[in-house]
Order: structure tokens, then sequence, then C-alpha cells
């Protein structure tokens, strides 16, 4: 091992990357790195601002020839300064490669960029240092590795570096109302909407900084929203745009009032997490909790609750006046889910149905009654069962009712509606990977929007689907919405996160990613699902 400045022509791009799959040749390799152009484009900014950072230094090892070099890591720098020297490098057959190049020269221009001809590296004698080297690429790349690699700052240590004191105090502010990791970029894109901010009751000063809450139901708010982040229910791609908030304060706030019920959260902070809310029952103001937690020497608690056999509840005698809260409790009236339960004829939807085979038809009418209230799912095809919506989702894509026969899409709903994602992990990916290639596929050409694809003889990919989708704004015209959930799974490489876990090379499968995926996803694979149904 050892540094060395070398020329950037020498430098060869690494045609197996570990960032993508192997590629044919350097032009491949430096294609494939423009999957996600933003990104690319950012760094290539960052170059042509500043310079190429020297103190990190490029890793490389021989490549065959004398002083030639291939690029073990830092393979997006070395593109990025080699097109920024010669925009025309760009590969002949890349998508939209005019515009691509006069992207770059504007950035040459903008930043007035001088070119780099050498850049500092260092050079591994393979094999002899190559266990060395991996290990040094692999704590650059792979996280903390208990200590051994970097670790990242958090989101106070950022903004402590950046001196941002508008931020430094927001985290404060919020860790005070409930201390959530990660709610910091969801709470800023929601405070930064003005018509938000009235709804929710918050007043923000960032000269100051001050936040003020109009009253309490605007800290109940709040405390939800981050008991919704801390619970993963929602992301900052829930509430990105105006219209995603909109529908957030809509769903969250104006649809369902469970907010609410959180009151006792914030009167009582030290109350138990896992203590449901419903366990304290509302009180009289004038008739503290300890009036009915205090009973007569003569009557113990205990005496109240256990009854002999023979003294049934319904028996018991008519309490005094000043017991109006035990009288309420032991009402016949006000326990119709318990009387329901007993029922001995009662007991149809609620009793979970019988083991079938999937290929078993429903044995009389009773039967199909309780499948019909079962958690909606794809039934099996030879069921033809049309499910209610459920109240939640336990499955991916659960509600979703395919009823044509394309087998990809039948059978890929049919399996996921019953696969518990936190047990199968790998089969849900592999099954929402599937899926989501499938139906949109089939989307696009029942539709008529597959006509631009130029390699009829290949069957196209996810990250091939999704790449012409965004190309072409093949959803513009028919909702700017799913166009723009096309854009945000591309950008956010949804198509990468699925294939590295599914290609089993560097990925281990997450639970949390694949719910994240189906709320990104779910929306217009219900509308692709309706609109392929409505062909049949």
């Amino acid at each position: 091992m050892k540094p060395k400045v070398i020329k950037i022509d020498d430098l060869y791009i690494n045609e197996d990357n570990p960032r993508d799959e192997s590629q044919e040749d350097e032009a491949a390799a430096i294609k494939i790195l423009f999957k996600n152009e933003k990104k690319l484009f950012n760094l290539m900014k960052s170059i042509a601002e500043y310079g190429f950072e020297i103190s990190e230094r490029i890793i490389i090892v021989g490549n065959g020839a004398p002083n030639k070099y291939l690029v073990m890591d830092g393979n997006r720098r070395v593109t990025c300064i080699k097109l920024l020297n010669t925009p025309e490098l760009l590969p002949l057959d890349i998508d939209n490669r005019g515009r691509l190049i006069n992207r770059i020269k504007k950035i040459k221009a903008d930043f007035n960029y001088t070119p780099i001809s050498t850049v500092d590296c260092v050079i591994y004698d393979i094999p002899a240092e190559e266990s060395l080297m991996k290990r040094t690429i692999q704590n650059k790349h792979t996280g903390e590795n208990n200590g051994a690699g970097r670790l990242p700052w958090d989101y106070k240590a950022q903004n402590r570096f950046m001196n941002d004191d508008y931020k430094i105090y927001l985290i404060e502010f919020l860790d005070n109302i409930l201390k959530v990791e990660r709610s910091l970029s969801t709470m800023e894109r929601i405070f930064s909407d003005p018509d938000l901010r009235t709804r929710l009751g918050v007043i923000i000063d960032k000269k100051l900084p001050e936040i003020k809450l109009v009253n309490s139901d605007s800290e109940k708010k709040i405390y939800y929203i981050l008991k919704l982040i801390k619970s993963k229910k929602i992301t900052v791609s829930d509430v990105y745009y105006k219209e995603d908030r909109e529908s957030f304060y809509n769903n969250y706030f104006i649809k369902n009032e469970n907010w609410r019920s959180l009151i006792s959260d914030l009167e009582d902070p030290v109350k138990p997490e896992d203590e449901p809310v419903i366990e304290e029952p509302v009180k009289p103001k004038d008739r503290p909790v300890v009036e009915e937690l205090v009973k007569p020497k003569d009557r113990p608690v205990v005496e109240e609750l256990v009854k002999p056999k023979d003294r049934p509840v319904v028996e018991e005698p008519v309490k005094p006046k000043d017991r109006p809260v035990v009288e309420e409790l032991v009402k016949p009236e006000d326990r119709p889910v318990i009387e329901e339960l007993v029922k001995p004829e009662g007991r149809t939807v609620l009793e979970e149905p019988t083991a079938r085979q999937p290929n078993e038809k429903p044995d009389n009418q009773e039967e199909q009654l309780t499948l019909h209230l079962s958690p909606e799912s794809q039934p099996n095809p030879l069921d033809n069962l049309k499910q209610q919506k459920p109240e939640s989702i336990s499955f991916l894509f659960q509600g979703i009712i395919y009823y044509g026969q394309h087998p990809g899409i039948k059978r890929s709903l049919y399996e996921l509606h019953r696969l518990r994602v936190s047990t199968y992990t790998l089969s849900a990916t592999y099954l929402t990977r599937t899926l989501l290639e499938c139906t949109l596929q089939e989307y696009l050409i029942k539709n008529g929007l597959f006509n631009e694809w130029k390699k009829p003889e290949k069957d196209p990919s996810m990250t091939d689907l999704l790449n012409y989708c965004v190309s072409n704004k093949s959803l513009q015209n028919i909702n700017q919405n799913y166009q723009r959930t096309i854009n945000v799974a591309f950008g956010k490489k949804d198509h990468d996160e699925l294939n590295s876990i599914t290609h089993g090379k560097y990925n281990l499968p997450s639970p949390d990613i694949l719910w994240d995926i189906e709320r990104r996803w779910r929306l217009f694979v219900k509308h692709m699902i309706e609109n392929l149904n409505s062909h049949i």
C-alpha cells in the first residue's frame, strides 16, 4: 500500500462495482451510475465548485498494463471528473444523452470548472494486500462495524456542527414533548407549511427562535404526530408535498379523533407506554379518583370482585346513591359486547373460520358469511369471493383484489395476503417485487402506455419499467400523483432495494423497508388493479 498521484486518464471505472450488478465494460459501468442521476449530478457540482477532496484518496489496484489502474473505491468521483473534463465520454447508448451532456456543460460553466488532470490515490498490492484493502473499504461503506468503522452523526450533532440555532431549538422543543429518533426531517416538512401550522395551532419565530402552541389541543396534535413517527406509521414521504400534507391532516385529524385520547399521556408523563388509555375512566370534576379507591372498611374491594358461584353479578342489589360509578359498571345494558360474546348461537362473526384447504369451497351459507366478514385478502382463484375492506392492515397490499388471469399478479397477491411479513421477510420481498413488476407492466400494456419501449425482445425488469415511466412521464396525463409515486419510488431506489435483497448479495430483508415500500405504492397499485379488473 502506497500513496501516489495518478493521471485521471489512467484510471478505469470498475465493472464490478459493489453498488450494482456486474457490467460488461467501463461504458456500461458509467451508464449504471446514472440510475440515480440527481445524486451523481450533486457530486459533480460539488467537485466542480470545490475541487477533488484530497482527504479521501481513491483506492486503486493494477489493471494488467503498465501505469493503468482499476478503481476499487471512488468510482463515482472518478466518473464525475472524467465527464467534467470531457462530457462526450458519456456512453453512446445512454438515454437522453444530449440532455445529459448539456447539463454537464452547464455545470462546468456555472462553477467555472478547471479540468482536473491528476488525483491522489492509494495503490494496493494484489493479492498480498487484498484483505487489508477490503477491510478499509468495508469500514468506509458498511456502517459502524462495532466502532471500527465510521460513526455517523445523529441529527443533533449535525445541527450543532452547522450552528443552526432554530434547528437546535426545534429538536429540544420536540424532545420535551416526546423524544423520537429521526423525527426532525418529517416535522420540518410539517412545520414548513403555513396552512398546516395554522390547523395545528403552531406559531414559529425562527429569528428568536421560539415555537408557541395556541392551546392544549395543539400539544396533543404534535404529540400524536410524534407517536405516529415513532411507530413508523408515517415518514417524511407521507408529508413531502402539499397534497400529501393535506391528505395526512384529513386522515389523522379530521376523519378520526384518536389524537384526543392521548390527553392522559400528556398529563401523566410517568405512565407506562404500554398501559392502554381506556383503563383511565373519565371522572366527574367533583369526584376525585381517591373517592373511588378508598372503600368503607366493612366492604373491601375483594368483596365486590369475588362472587360466589350462585351469586351472579346481575343479582347484586341496587347500590346506594353515593356509589354511582360501581352501579354504572355492572349495568347489563352497558355491557353489550360481553353479552354478544357469550351468546350460544350468535358467534358466527366473532369465531375464527375453520381452516380450509385452498381449493375447498364453503359448505354452507353461514360459512360464506364468515368468510365475507374476515379481513380482506386475495381469495383462492376458485373461491371467487369479494372481501370487505379491513379496518387495519396486517398483510402487504391487504384489501386489493385482482379478478384477472395474470398468474404473476394473482398468485403474488394471494400469497402476500397470507404471509406474515415479520416471519417470512425474504419471501415477502420476492412476492412484492413480482407484484409491482407484473402489475406495472400489465397496466402499461393494457392502457397503451408501453409503445415507447424500444427493446421488444427483452422482458423489462422493474428497474427498466421505473426508468421508462420516469423518462417518458407515462402517467403524467392520467394522474399527477401516480407519476409522483413513480418518481419518488425511482428516487428512493425501491427497485434496487428489492433487487439487492432478492439476489441475496448485499442486503438482508427488512420488514420496515417492505412496509415503507407498501405505503408508497399502495394507492397506485390499488388503482392499477382496479383498472385491470375493468378490462376483464
